[in-house]
Protein backbone atom coordinates (compact mmCIF):
# COMPACT_ATOMS: atom_id res chain seq x y z
CA UNK A 1 0.00 0.00 0.00
CA UNK A 2 1.44 3.37 -0.43
CA UNK A 3 -0.17 5.89 1.75
CA UNK A 4 -0.96 9.30 1.63
CA UNK A 5 0.71 10.63 4.66
CA UNK A 6 3.15 8.70 6.70
CA UNK A 7 4.35 10.60 9.94
CA UNK A 8 7.73 8.27 11.90
CA UNK A 9 9.67 8.92 14.46
CA UNK A 10 6.45 10.40 16.81
CA UNK A 11 5.52 10.05 20.64
CA UNK A 12 2.11 8.63 20.05
CA UNK A 13 -0.70 9.58 22.46
CA UNK A 14 -4.03 7.42 21.49
CA UNK A 15 -5.99 9.52 23.73
CA UNK A 16 -7.28 6.76 25.60
CA UNK A 17 -4.68 7.83 28.19
CA UNK A 18 -2.38 5.24 27.90
CA UNK A 19 1.83 6.11 28.34
CA UNK A 20 2.78 7.17 24.36
CA UNK A 21 5.00 4.78 22.69
CA UNK A 22 7.49 6.05 20.22
CA UNK A 23 5.65 4.89 16.97
CA UNK A 24 3.77 5.52 13.68
CA UNK A 25 0.86 6.62 11.90
CA UNK A 26 -0.05 6.29 8.18
CA UNK A 27 -2.95 7.87 6.91
CA UNK A 28 -4.71 7.05 2.91
CA UNK A 29 -7.73 8.22 2.20
CA UNK A 30 -8.64 10.34 5.16
CA UNK A 31 -8.40 7.55 7.84
CA UNK A 32 -6.06 6.28 10.12
CA UNK A 33 -5.35 2.93 8.41
CA UNK A 34 -1.96 2.00 10.35
CA UNK A 35 -0.34 2.72 13.65
CA UNK A 36 2.26 1.09 15.81
CA UNK A 37 6.27 1.11 16.66
CA UNK A 38 7.05 0.04 13.04
CA UNK A 39 4.63 0.76 9.82
CA UNK A 40 6.35 -0.72 6.63
CA UNK A 41 5.35 0.65 3.29
CA UNK A 42 5.45 3.50 0.93
CA UNK A 43 4.36 6.95 1.36
CA UNK A 44 3.67 10.08 -1.13
CA UNK A 45 4.23 12.48 2.03
CA UNK A 46 6.61 10.98 4.95
CA UNK A 47 7.10 13.12 7.94
CA UNK A 48 9.80 12.43 10.36
CA UNK A 49 7.94 14.07 13.38
CA UNK A 50 11.47 13.94 15.48
CA UNK A 51 10.18 13.25 18.89
CA UNK A 52 7.24 15.43 18.56
CA UNK A 53 3.89 14.20 20.10
CA UNK A 54 1.27 12.77 18.06
CA UNK A 55 -2.62 12.34 18.97
CA UNK A 56 -6.33 12.49 18.17
CA UNK A 57 -7.24 16.50 16.99
CA UNK A 58 -8.79 18.26 20.25
CA UNK A 59 -12.28 18.65 20.50
CA UNK A 60 -13.74 21.99 21.69
CA UNK A 61 -16.86 20.87 24.04
CA UNK A 62 -17.98 24.41 24.31
CA UNK A 63 -18.21 27.20 21.28
CA UNK A 64 -20.02 29.79 19.92
CA UNK A 65 -18.49 29.68 16.34
CA UNK A 66 -22.38 29.27 15.31
CA UNK A 67 -21.77 31.92 12.43
CA UNK A 68 -18.28 32.76 12.82
CA UNK A 69 -17.27 30.48 9.86
CA UNK A 70 -20.38 31.53 7.22
CA UNK A 71 -18.09 35.08 8.43
CA UNK A 72 -14.95 33.70 7.58
CA UNK A 73 -14.07 30.45 6.88
CA UNK A 74 -10.30 30.83 7.15
CA UNK A 75 -10.51 31.98 10.98
CA UNK A 76 -7.95 29.97 12.62
CA UNK A 77 -7.96 30.75 16.45
CA UNK A 78 -8.87 27.42 16.91
CA UNK A 79 -6.97 25.11 14.63
CA UNK A 80 -4.10 26.69 15.07
CA UNK A 81 -4.58 25.40 18.91
CA UNK A 82 -5.10 21.33 17.76
CA UNK A 83 -8.63 22.04 17.60
CA UNK A 84 -10.23 19.79 14.80
CA UNK A 85 -13.69 19.57 15.83
CA UNK A 86 -15.99 22.14 17.48
CA UNK A 87 -19.67 21.87 19.41
CA UNK A 88 -21.83 24.77 18.67
CA UNK A 89 -24.94 25.82 19.84
CA UNK A 90 -24.46 26.07 23.76
CA UNK A 91 -25.64 28.00 26.96
CA UNK A 92 -29.29 27.26 25.40
CA UNK A 93 -28.69 29.69 22.34
CA UNK A 94 -28.27 28.14 19.00
CA UNK A 95 -28.77 29.68 15.15
CA UNK A 96 -31.69 28.11 14.57
CA UNK A 97 -34.74 28.44 14.82
CA UNK A 98 -35.38 31.67 13.52
CA UNK A 99 -39.25 32.43 13.79
CA UNK A 100 -41.02 34.78 15.94
CA UNK A 101 -38.98 36.92 18.14
CA UNK A 102 -35.84 34.59 17.52
CA UNK A 103 -35.37 36.23 14.31
CA UNK A 104 -36.78 39.56 14.87
CA UNK A 105 -32.58 40.16 15.01
CA UNK A 106 -31.91 40.54 11.56
CA UNK A 107 -28.48 40.86 10.49
CA UNK A 108 -25.76 39.56 12.60
CA UNK A 109 -21.88 39.73 12.45
CA UNK A 110 -22.72 41.34 9.33
CA UNK A 111 -24.52 37.81 8.22
CA UNK A 112 -28.11 38.17 6.61
CA UNK A 113 -29.42 34.62 7.98
CA UNK A 114 -30.95 32.60 5.11
CA UNK A 115 -32.14 30.12 6.73
CA UNK A 116 -35.60 29.65 9.22
CA UNK A 117 -35.45 25.80 10.32
CA UNK A 118 -32.59 24.01 12.30
CA UNK A 119 -32.37 21.47 9.53
CA UNK A 120 -31.72 24.26 6.99
CA UNK A 121 -28.81 25.66 9.23
CA UNK A 122 -27.00 22.39 9.51
CA UNK A 123 -27.72 22.47 5.85
CA UNK A 124 -25.56 25.98 5.44
CA UNK A 125 -23.32 24.40 8.00
CA UNK A 126 -22.41 21.87 5.82
CA UNK A 127 -22.34 23.47 2.53
CA UNK A 128 -19.75 26.04 3.64
CA UNK A 129 -16.34 26.00 3.15
CA UNK A 130 -14.47 25.51 6.85
CA UNK A 131 -10.87 24.54 8.34
CA UNK A 132 -12.20 22.11 10.93
CA UNK A 133 -15.35 19.35 12.30
CA UNK A 134 -18.53 21.04 13.12
CA UNK A 135 -20.97 19.27 15.63
CA UNK A 136 -24.23 21.55 16.98
CA UNK A 137 -26.41 21.46 19.90
CA UNK A 138 -30.03 23.14 19.49
CA UNK A 139 -30.35 25.77 22.05
CA UNK A 140 -33.58 25.33 24.62
CA UNK A 141 -33.31 29.96 24.70
CA UNK A 142 -33.82 29.96 20.86
CA UNK A 143 -36.73 27.43 20.97
CA UNK A 144 -38.60 29.07 23.95
CA UNK A 145 -37.91 32.46 22.10
CA UNK A 146 -39.34 31.44 18.99
CA UNK A 147 -42.55 29.90 20.52
CA UNK A 148 -43.23 31.69 24.12
CA UNK A 149 -40.78 34.73 23.24
CA UNK A 150 -39.26 36.70 26.26
CA UNK A 151 -41.94 36.87 28.72
CA UNK A 152 -41.34 35.13 31.93
CA UNK A 153 -44.25 32.62 31.74
CA UNK A 154 -44.59 29.04 31.71
CA UNK A 155 -45.36 28.01 28.07
CA UNK A 156 -48.90 27.11 27.23
CA UNK A 157 -49.88 23.74 25.69
CA UNK A 158 -50.15 24.59 22.56
CA UNK A 159 -46.32 26.38 23.10
CA UNK A 160 -45.16 23.42 24.34
CA UNK A 161 -45.91 21.08 22.05
CA UNK A 162 -44.08 23.24 19.34
CA UNK A 163 -41.47 22.88 21.30
CA UNK A 164 -41.10 19.25 21.56
CA UNK A 165 -42.23 19.44 17.58
CA UNK A 166 -39.05 21.55 17.12
CA UNK A 167 -36.60 19.85 19.25
CA UNK A 168 -37.30 16.59 17.48
CA UNK A 169 -37.31 17.82 14.19
CA UNK A 170 -33.75 19.62 15.41
CA UNK A 171 -32.25 15.71 16.31
CA UNK A 172 -33.35 14.14 13.57
CA UNK A 173 -31.66 16.35 11.29
CA UNK A 174 -28.48 15.58 13.43
CA UNK A 175 -28.12 17.51 16.49
CA UNK A 176 -26.59 16.05 19.02
CA UNK A 177 -28.37 16.94 22.20
CA UNK A 178 -29.94 20.36 23.68
CA UNK A 179 -28.11 23.48 25.50
CA UNK A 180 -29.83 25.16 28.52
CA UNK A 181 -28.73 28.50 29.24
CA UNK A 182 -30.74 28.70 32.53
CA UNK A 183 -28.76 32.17 33.68
CA UNK A 184 -30.12 33.84 30.46
CA UNK A 185 -32.98 35.44 29.21
CA UNK A 186 -35.55 33.34 28.43
CA UNK A 187 -34.21 30.39 30.09
CA UNK A 188 -34.28 31.44 33.36
CA UNK A 189 -37.64 31.67 33.12
CA UNK A 190 -38.77 27.87 32.43
CA UNK A 191 -39.97 25.97 34.78
CA UNK A 192 -38.36 22.39 36.10
CA UNK A 193 -41.01 20.37 34.33
CA UNK A 194 -40.69 21.93 31.14
CA UNK A 195 -36.58 21.19 31.12
CA UNK A 196 -37.63 17.57 32.14
CA UNK A 197 -40.24 17.08 29.28
CA UNK A 198 -37.85 18.59 26.74
CA UNK A 199 -34.93 16.45 28.08
CA UNK A 200 -36.69 13.74 28.11
CA UNK A 201 -37.20 13.92 24.24
CA UNK A 202 -33.32 14.74 23.98
CA UNK A 203 -32.50 11.32 25.82
CA UNK A 204 -34.73 9.11 23.26
CA UNK A 205 -32.86 10.18 20.41
CA UNK A 206 -29.48 8.90 22.26
CA UNK A 207 -28.45 12.79 22.75
CA UNK A 208 -27.23 14.70 26.03
CA UNK A 209 -28.28 17.72 27.60
CA UNK A 210 -25.52 20.53 28.61
CA UNK A 211 -26.05 23.56 30.51
CA UNK A 212 -25.20 26.80 31.90
CA UNK A 213 -26.61 26.55 35.33
CA UNK A 214 -28.88 28.83 36.91
CA UNK A 215 -26.08 29.94 39.37
CA UNK A 216 -22.15 30.32 39.50
CA UNK A 217 -22.17 32.33 42.18
CA UNK A 218 -25.20 33.48 44.80
CA UNK A 219 -27.08 35.43 42.63
CA UNK A 220 -29.76 33.14 42.59
CA UNK A 221 -30.50 29.60 44.21
CA UNK A 222 -26.28 29.27 44.92
CA UNK A 223 -23.88 27.28 43.00
CA UNK A 224 -24.69 23.97 44.63
CA UNK A 225 -28.17 23.98 44.25
CA UNK A 226 -27.75 25.07 40.66
CA UNK A 227 -25.51 21.78 40.49
CA UNK A 228 -28.47 19.76 42.53
CA UNK A 229 -31.08 21.26 39.53
CA UNK A 230 -29.04 19.43 36.87
CA UNK A 231 -28.60 15.96 38.73
CA UNK A 232 -32.68 16.04 39.61
CA UNK A 233 -32.94 17.17 36.00
CA UNK A 234 -31.19 14.26 34.92
CA UNK A 235 -32.29 11.96 37.31
CA UNK A 236 -35.76 12.29 36.23
CA UNK A 237 -35.54 12.74 32.49
CA UNK A 238 -32.80 9.35 32.08
CA UNK A 239 -30.80 12.08 30.02
CA UNK A 240 -27.36 12.58 29.85
CA UNK A 241 -26.50 15.92 31.79
CA UNK A 242 -23.43 17.69 31.03
CA UNK A 243 -22.66 21.39 32.98
CA UNK A 244 -21.17 23.95 30.65
CA UNK A 245 -18.25 25.71 31.85
CA UNK A 246 -18.24 24.73 35.60
CA UNK A 247 -16.98 27.16 37.85
CA UNK A 248 -17.36 29.23 41.31
CA UNK A 249 -17.68 33.01 40.52
CA UNK A 250 -16.82 35.25 42.90
CA UNK A 251 -15.16 35.11 46.32
CA UNK A 252 -18.23 34.30 48.00
CA UNK A 253 -18.35 30.60 46.98
CA UNK A 254 -14.44 29.92 46.41
CA UNK A 255 -14.23 26.27 47.73
CA UNK A 256 -17.56 24.90 46.66
CA UNK A 257 -15.99 23.07 43.87
CA UNK A 258 -16.01 20.00 46.31
CA UNK A 259 -19.38 19.96 47.39
CA UNK A 260 -20.45 20.72 43.45
CA UNK A 261 -18.26 17.34 43.04
CA UNK A 262 -19.68 15.49 45.68
CA UNK A 263 -22.68 15.72 44.06
CA UNK A 264 -21.93 14.54 40.87
CA UNK A 265 -20.08 11.78 41.65
CA UNK A 266 -22.97 10.72 44.27
CA UNK A 267 -24.94 11.32 41.22
CA UNK A 268 -22.92 8.93 38.79
CA UNK A 269 -22.89 6.19 41.51
CA UNK A 270 -26.80 6.20 41.24
CA UNK A 271 -25.98 5.55 37.11
CA UNK A 272 -26.85 9.60 36.62
CA UNK A 273 -24.58 9.93 33.79
CA UNK A 274 -23.02 13.60 34.51
CA UNK A 275 -20.38 15.27 32.99
CA UNK A 276 -18.79 19.14 32.67
CA UNK A 277 -16.28 20.96 30.55
CA UNK A 278 -14.66 23.80 31.79
CA UNK A 279 -11.80 26.84 30.69
CA UNK A 280 -8.28 25.81 31.99
CA UNK A 281 -8.09 30.08 33.42
CA UNK A 282 -8.52 32.00 36.87
CA UNK A 283 -11.11 34.53 34.57
CA UNK A 284 -14.59 34.08 32.98
CA UNK A 285 -15.88 36.32 29.82
CA UNK A 286 -19.55 37.11 29.98
CA UNK A 287 -21.97 39.98 28.72
CA UNK A 288 -22.85 42.96 30.89
CA UNK A 289 -26.46 42.35 30.73
CA UNK A 290 -26.85 39.19 32.10
CA UNK A 291 -24.54 39.56 34.90
CA UNK A 292 -25.63 42.77 36.30
CA UNK A 293 -28.83 43.57 35.56
CA UNK A 294 -31.89 42.09 37.56
CA UNK A 295 -33.34 38.96 35.70
CA UNK A 296 -36.89 40.62 36.44
CA UNK A 297 -35.99 43.64 34.55
CA UNK A 298 -34.26 41.48 31.27
CA UNK A 299 -37.21 39.87 30.80
CA UNK A 300 -39.20 40.56 27.94
CA UNK A 301 -37.01 42.82 26.71
CA UNK A 302 -34.79 43.07 23.44
CA UNK A 303 -31.07 44.80 24.15
CA UNK A 304 -31.96 47.48 22.40
CA UNK A 305 -35.15 47.44 24.49
CA UNK A 306 -32.48 47.51 27.94
CA UNK A 307 -30.36 50.28 26.57
CA UNK A 308 -33.34 52.53 25.83
CA UNK A 309 -34.66 52.59 29.03
CA UNK A 310 -31.86 52.64 31.02
CA UNK A 311 -31.33 56.50 29.40
CA UNK A 312 -34.25 57.09 31.98
CA UNK A 313 -33.35 58.47 35.88
CA UNK A 314 -35.72 57.02 36.47
CA UNK A 315 -35.41 53.75 35.70
CA UNK A 316 -31.52 54.05 36.46
CA UNK A 317 -32.20 54.72 40.36
CA UNK A 318 -34.19 51.48 40.34
CA UNK A 319 -31.82 49.11 39.36
CA UNK A 320 -28.73 50.99 41.38
CA UNK A 321 -28.06 48.98 44.09
CA UNK A 322 -28.83 45.37 41.94
CA UNK A 323 -26.40 46.78 39.48
CA UNK A 324 -23.75 47.74 42.11
CA UNK A 325 -24.25 44.20 43.93
CA UNK A 326 -23.80 42.20 41.13
CA UNK A 327 -20.16 44.06 40.47
CA UNK A 328 -18.87 43.37 43.59
CA UNK A 329 -20.53 39.93 43.40
CA UNK A 330 -18.05 39.05 40.82
CA UNK A 331 -14.84 40.60 42.60
CA UNK A 332 -15.20 44.47 42.27
CA UNK A 333 -14.22 46.94 39.46
CA UNK A 334 -10.90 46.56 39.12
CA UNK A 335 -11.49 43.01 38.27
CA UNK A 336 -14.12 43.65 35.55
CA UNK A 337 -12.13 43.87 32.03
CA UNK A 338 -14.38 45.47 29.04
CA UNK A 339 -13.89 43.20 25.96
CA UNK A 340 -16.58 43.77 23.42
CA UNK A 341 -17.87 47.54 22.99
CA UNK A 342 -19.01 49.69 19.86
CA UNK A 343 -16.08 51.87 21.25
CA UNK A 344 -12.80 50.99 20.53
CA UNK A 345 -11.56 53.53 23.77
CA UNK A 346 -13.12 51.26 25.98
CA UNK A 347 -12.27 47.67 25.35
CA UNK A 348 -9.31 46.50 27.42
CA UNK A 349 -9.63 48.95 30.41
CA UNK A 350 -11.30 47.88 33.78
CA UNK A 351 -14.43 49.07 35.10
CA UNK A 352 -12.34 50.99 37.92
CA UNK A 353 -10.30 52.51 35.06
CA UNK A 354 -13.78 53.94 33.18
CA UNK A 355 -14.72 54.77 36.84
CA UNK A 356 -11.53 57.04 36.91
CA UNK A 357 -12.01 58.24 33.85
CA UNK A 358 -15.44 59.39 34.02
CA UNK A 359 -16.04 60.31 37.68
CA UNK A 360 -18.75 58.05 38.22
CA UNK A 361 -19.28 54.60 40.50
CA UNK A 362 -19.60 51.15 39.25
CA UNK A 363 -23.54 51.12 38.90
CA UNK A 364 -23.45 54.06 36.83
CA UNK A 365 -20.39 53.44 34.38
CA UNK A 366 -22.25 49.72 33.73
CA UNK A 367 -25.44 51.55 32.95
CA UNK A 368 -23.74 54.03 31.18
CA UNK A 369 -21.62 51.64 29.23
CA UNK A 370 -24.93 49.74 27.68
CA UNK A 371 -26.16 53.16 26.41
CA UNK A 372 -23.58 53.97 24.65
CA UNK A 373 -23.85 51.07 22.84
CA UNK A 374 -27.09 51.17 22.17
CA UNK A 375 -28.39 47.18 21.81
CA UNK A 376 -24.60 46.13 20.42
CA UNK A 377 -22.99 43.14 23.15
CA UNK A 378 -20.93 44.40 25.52
CA UNK A 379 -18.63 42.20 27.27
CA UNK A 380 -16.15 41.95 30.09
CA UNK A 381 -13.41 39.75 31.02
CA UNK A 382 -14.09 39.20 34.85
CA UNK A 383 -11.27 37.81 37.11
CA UNK A 384 -13.29 36.15 39.77
CA UNK A 385 -11.90 32.35 40.55
CA UNK A 386 -9.79 30.89 42.76
CA UNK A 387 -6.82 28.66 41.49
CA UNK A 388 -7.54 25.82 44.00
CA UNK A 389 -10.74 25.65 42.21
CA UNK A 390 -9.67 25.88 39.24
CA UNK A 391 -7.47 22.64 39.32
CA UNK A 392 -10.32 20.62 41.51
CA UNK A 393 -12.43 20.63 38.75
CA UNK A 394 -9.74 19.76 36.02
CA UNK A 395 -8.43 16.44 38.14
CA UNK A 396 -12.61 14.94 37.88
CA UNK A 397 -12.10 12.36 35.47
CA UNK A 398 -15.20 13.68 33.93
CA UNK A 399 -14.14 17.09 33.06
CA UNK A 400 -13.11 18.05 29.44
CA UNK A 401 -12.03 21.19 28.38
CA UNK A 402 -14.26 23.69 26.16
CA UNK A 403 -13.03 27.46 25.31
CA UNK A 404 -16.55 29.21 25.39
CA UNK A 405 -15.16 31.11 22.71
CA UNK A 406 -15.24 31.43 19.13
CA UNK A 407 -13.64 30.90 15.81
CA UNK A 408 -11.50 33.87 15.30
CA UNK A 409 -8.61 35.37 13.36
CA UNK A 410 -5.58 38.37 13.83
CA UNK A 411 -7.27 39.66 10.95
CA UNK A 412 -10.45 40.58 8.89
CA UNK A 413 -13.81 40.37 10.05
CA UNK A 414 -12.98 38.22 13.13
CA UNK A 415 -10.49 40.18 14.59
CA UNK A 416 -11.78 42.74 16.46
CA UNK A 417 -12.18 43.63 20.06
CA UNK A 418 -10.22 42.72 22.91
CA UNK A 419 -11.35 38.93 23.86
CA UNK A 420 -10.84 36.54 26.23
CA UNK A 421 -7.54 34.86 25.61
CA UNK A 422 -9.61 31.59 25.58
CA UNK A 423 -10.49 32.08 22.05
CA UNK A 424 -6.95 31.77 21.14
CA UNK A 425 -5.36 29.72 23.90
CA UNK A 426 -7.09 27.44 25.76
CA UNK A 427 -6.03 24.36 24.46
CA UNK A 428 -2.21 25.33 24.51
CA UNK A 429 -2.70 26.59 28.50
CA UNK A 430 -3.91 23.26 29.40
CA UNK A 431 -0.73 21.54 28.13
CA UNK A 432 1.64 24.20 28.95
CA UNK A 433 0.41 25.69 32.27
CA UNK A 434 -1.26 22.71 33.58
CA UNK A 435 0.75 19.89 32.45
CA UNK A 436 4.02 20.90 31.38
CA UNK A 437 4.40 23.79 34.47
CA UNK A 438 2.18 22.85 37.29
CA UNK A 439 1.84 18.94 36.83
CA UNK A 440 -2.08 19.46 37.90
CA UNK A 441 -2.69 16.46 35.56
CA UNK A 442 -0.41 13.90 33.78
CA UNK A 443 0.20 14.25 29.94
CA UNK A 444 -1.64 11.32 28.64
CA UNK A 445 -4.92 12.35 31.07
CA UNK A 446 -4.91 15.52 29.32
CA UNK A 447 -5.10 14.50 26.16
CA UNK A 448 -7.70 12.29 27.22
CA UNK A 449 -9.79 14.86 28.63
CA UNK A 450 -9.40 16.82 25.02
CA UNK A 451 -10.03 13.53 22.84
CA UNK A 452 -11.85 10.20 23.82
CA UNK A 453 -13.70 11.56 26.96
CA UNK A 454 -15.28 14.34 24.81
CA UNK A 455 -15.96 11.77 22.07
CA UNK A 456 -17.58 9.53 24.13
CA UNK A 457 -19.69 12.14 25.83
CA UNK A 458 -21.06 13.68 22.79
CA UNK A 459 -21.41 10.63 20.52
CA UNK A 460 -18.53 11.47 17.89
CA UNK A 461 -18.45 8.64 16.15
CA UNK A 462 -14.86 7.94 14.18
CA UNK A 463 -12.88 10.34 16.60
CA UNK A 464 -11.09 11.16 19.49
CA UNK A 465 -9.01 8.24 19.34
CA UNK A 466 -5.79 7.08 17.19
CA UNK A 467 -6.98 3.62 16.15
CA UNK A 468 -7.23 1.55 12.79
CA UNK A 469 -10.11 3.42 10.53
CA UNK A 470 -10.96 6.29 12.26
CA UNK A 471 -10.88 9.58 10.39
CA UNK A 472 -7.49 11.23 10.85
CA UNK A 473 -7.81 14.42 12.56
CA UNK A 474 -4.32 14.54 14.18
CA UNK A 475 -2.27 17.26 15.86
CA UNK A 476 1.74 16.83 16.88
CA UNK A 477 2.73 18.90 19.52
CA UNK A 478 5.98 20.40 21.14
CA UNK A 479 5.66 19.87 24.88
CA UNK A 480 8.57 22.02 25.94
CA UNK A 481 7.71 25.06 23.45
CA UNK A 482 4.14 25.38 24.01
CA UNK A 483 2.68 28.86 24.87
CA UNK A 484 -0.89 30.66 24.45
CA UNK A 485 -2.40 33.80 24.18
CA UNK A 486 -2.29 36.23 27.21
CA UNK A 487 -4.50 38.58 29.13
CA UNK A 488 -2.56 41.47 27.66
CA UNK A 489 -2.36 40.01 24.09
CA UNK A 490 -5.44 37.70 23.83
CA UNK A 491 -5.38 37.86 19.66
CA UNK A 492 -2.07 35.51 19.35
CA UNK A 493 -1.91 32.28 17.95
CA UNK A 494 -0.43 29.86 20.34
CA UNK A 495 3.45 28.08 19.72
CA UNK A 496 4.22 24.54 19.82
CA UNK A 497 1.68 23.06 17.64
CA UNK A 498 3.30 23.18 14.07
CA UNK A 499 1.10 20.33 12.27
CA UNK A 500 -2.62 20.13 12.77
CA UNK A 501 -4.41 17.22 10.30
CA UNK A 502 -8.54 17.56 9.63
CA UNK A 503 -9.93 14.48 7.84
CA UNK A 504 -6.53 13.57 6.43
CA UNK A 505 -5.97 16.82 5.03
CA UNK A 506 -2.84 19.61 6.61
CA UNK A 507 -4.23 22.85 8.04
CA UNK A 508 -1.69 23.45 10.02
CA UNK A 509 2.07 22.22 8.04
CA UNK A 510 5.07 23.74 9.32
CA UNK A 511 3.15 25.77 11.75
CA UNK A 512 1.94 27.75 9.06
CA UNK A 513 -2.06 27.81 7.86
CA UNK A 514 -2.29 25.82 4.41
CA UNK A 515 -5.36 27.79 3.25
CA UNK A 516 -7.08 23.86 3.59
CA UNK A 517 -10.56 23.60 4.42
CA UNK A 518 -11.61 20.25 4.89
CA UNK A 519 -13.88 20.33 7.98
CA UNK A 520 -16.92 18.37 7.60
CA UNK A 521 -20.65 18.98 9.22
CA UNK A 522 -20.76 15.86 11.89
CA UNK A 523 -24.47 15.19 12.41
CA UNK A 524 -25.80 12.38 15.56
Amino acid sequence: MVYDVLIENARVLDGRGNPWFRGSVAVQGGRIVAIGRFVEGEAVERLDAGGLYVCPGFIDTHTHSDLNYLVDSTAQSKVRQGVTTEVLGNCGSSAAPRVGVAASSGRIMGLEPTWTTYPQYLDVLDAAAKPVNLASLVGHGTIRTATVGLEDRPASPEEMAEMERILAEALEAGAFGMSMGLYFSPGMYAPRQELMRLSRIVARYGGLTATHNRDSSTRTIGVVEAVREMVEIGEAADCPTHIAHIKCHGPTVWGKSSEMLQLMDEARARGIEMTCDQYPYEASGGGVIPDTLPHSFQAGKSSEEIARLLAQPTVRAELYNAVAENVARRGGPARLIISTHPSEDVMGKSLEQLMAERGTNAAETVMDLLVEAGGDRVGWTCFSFSDEDVERFMQWPATMFGSDGSALSTEGPLSGGHPHPRNFGTFPRVLGRYVRDKGVLRLEEAVRKMTSLPAQTYGIAGRGTLAHGYWADLVLFDLARISDATYEQPKTYPQGIPYVMVNGEWVIKDGRFTGALPGRLLRR
